[in-house]
């Protein structure tokens, strides 16, 4: 979508120029289309950036700004078309129309820029590394989106996110996204669950959505030369009760087994 939006403009700029000096030879028609597209998305950029500056990140929100989610998801849409990123999604029609925490295995920096991508219908807002909130442009945007930043050294701020995540679901009705593992997985093989989903899943009184991502670690080593498939897989859902029943160290034992039976 975002991508039309620069190519109509670029040709609209081009074709302007072009009426404007009609001695310009056609020859430089080409030249003047990819220049504009390439000023077009500079233009983009630069207004993202000025509306970043009105973008508080000290004060807590209320609730995730419909206007920040909508242009992270056109820009993560753009980026994958972009990247030649083929995304596939199975079990989509198992997520509950509830807000639920999603749990996945991590192996990239791009695992939730997919997900952002493929579900634009779901107000999704991740736990994330407190650096990522402090990137220019990025920050800001996902902060209003609902994203929260933890602290894993830190177990009293850290127990204070999920506690905030968990408010922002029931009065928002945001869904959070949550990588069990703690860090991406540098060999593709899952690291240990820790339990903060869960204790996330039962302070919000929410299910949890187990989901496979495959691909995406393959993503920075064929851009911008060769196109990456990325595939999603909703496994199971786990309702309320069992999660309210089932003692941590047994959900982390089981929610990890799901997830390396579905990347077989």
């Amino acid at each position: 979508m975002l991508n039309i939006v620069f190519l109509l403009l670029a040709v609209a700029a081009t074709v302007a120029v072009y009426l404007i000096a009609p001695a310009v030879s056609l020859w430089w028609l080409l030249p003047m289309l990819v220049g504009a597209y390439v000023g077009v998305i500079v233009v983009y950029f630069v207004f993202l950036f000025l509306a970043s500056l009105f973008m508080p990140t000290k004060k807590p929100i209320q609730k995730p700004n419909g206007f920040c989610r909508f242009m992270i998801w056109i820009t993560m849409d753009w980026l994958m078309k972009l990247f030649r990123i083929r995304i596939t999604m199975k079990g989509k029609e198992l997520l509950p129309r509830e807000p639920f925490v999603l749990i996945s295995n991590h192996l990239s920096d791009f695992d939730p820029l997919v997900v952002l991508a493929v579900m634009p219908e779901r107000a999704i807002g991740y736990i994330c590394k407190e650096t990522i909130l402090k990137i220019p442009i990025v920050g800001p945007f996902i902060y209003h989106a609902g994203f929260l930043s933890i602290d894993r050294k830190n177990g009293v701020r850290a127990v204070k996110t999920l506690q905030r995540a968990a408010e922002l679901m029931k009065g928002a009705e945001m869904n959070v996204g949550i990588y069990p593992e703690g860090t991406r997985s540098r060999t593709g093989e899952l690291l240990r669950f820790k339990p903060g989903a869960f204790l996330l899943a039962r302070d919000a009184d929410a299910p949890v959505v187990v989901m496979t991502t495959k691909g995406t670690d393959a993503i920075s080593k064929n851009v911008p030369f060769r196109s990456t498939k990325v595939e999603l897989e909703v496994l199971a859902v786990l309702e309320r009760e069992q999660i309210k029943q089932t003692p941590d160290k047994e959900l982390c034992e089981l929610t990890r087994t799901m997830i390396e039976e579905g990347l077989k």
